[in-house]
């Protein structure tokens, strides 16, 4: 018998079934929905736009000089 193409066979197969039972496992879970997730965590005072996402401390570009 051929073992690497049966090993190579019941990963792939293994991979497989694996998945389907996560999907089916998945779909019984009951997602909340936006307007929910929205009232139970509070905005931060501010927009996004106000969000600085550079660092003081971050490297410069090089300069010729």
């Amino acid at each position: 018998m051929n073992w690497p193409l049966f090993w190579a066979l019941l990963i792939g197969f293994g991979m497989i079934i694996g998945n389907i039972m996560l999907i089916k496992h998945s779909a019984k879970i009951k997602m909340p929905s936006l307007k929910d997730a929205k009232e139970t965590h509070p905005t931060v005072a501010g927009s996004k736009e106000d969000i600085s996402y550079h660092r003081a401390d971050a490297e410069k570009p090089n300069s010729p000089e």
